[in-house]
């Protein structure tokens, strides 16, 4: 969470935090007083307001990255735990790269609307895009690995392209955990998943309620 500072600069999907009367409390918009002892926010107030940015971005807007979402649906709506994730490579000019049932194909991020709602999992910094597009290029081009005949839900899905991609990569950063999918996702996807998830849980709760009180443990 960010210290908040101005409701100029929150974002739509942004949510506030703060504490007041011993309480943790999250709301969409700024309040004047607190919604549970109607005391102004002024008097009492533990901290400063943070803000609770959402985790959530367009693909196509992340050149050279790493992005995840739900296998069907979207996060906020209709995600559960026990639902499938799906992983993708954007290139430099913002196409989706997928390996799924359909073999693996490149679209246009910007007319693909299911990865409007998804997971930044890392990024390339600028110096490494071309090096980024001329690897991506030589994996996708090994038809016969990434065809829709040899896809497999288990043993051969989005998880083995990306991972077989960043091996080919050799970027330092990936390169310790890029032989192993346990591996790679403990250090770069629970991390962002378990941010979601408490994302996810707030939004939810103030879908139907003006503020919520987060239980204290």
């Amino acid at each position: 969470m960010h210290p908040h500072l101005d409701s100029a600069m929150l974002q739509p999907m942004d949510l506030i935090c703060f504490r007041h009367c011993g309480s943790t409390i999250f709301v969409r918009e700024i309040v004047p007083a607190c919604p549970q002892c109607s005391d102004p926010l002024s008097s009492n107030l533990e901290s400063p307001p943070l803000t609770l940015s959402c985790p959530f971005v367009r693909a196509s807007q992340y050149p050279a990255a790493i992005v995840l979402r739900p296998s069907s649906g979207d996060f906020l709506c209709s995600f559960q735990n026990q639902h499938n994730l799906h992983i993708a490579v954007t290139s430099v000019d913002g196409d989706i790269v997928e390996f799924d049932v359909d073999g693996l194909t490149k679209r246009s991020g910007k007319r693909n609307s299911v990865w409007d709602q998804c997971l930044l999992i890392a990024q390339m910094p600028e110096g490494w895009y071309d090096r980024w597009d001329e690897v991506l290029a030589a994996e996708s081009a090994r038809h016969l690995v990434w065809s829709k005949e040899a896809y497999h839900e288990e043993n051969h899905n989005c998880y083995s392209f990306v991972l077989s991609f960043l091996r080919r990569l050799e970027y330092d950063d990936f390169s310790d955990c890029c032989h192993d999918k346990l591996l790679f996702s403990e250090k770069f996807i629970v991390p962002k998943t378990k941010t979601a998830a408490k994302y996810i849980t707030i939004h939810r709760k103030l879908e139907t309620c003006s503020y919520w009180i987060e239980k204290q443990s």
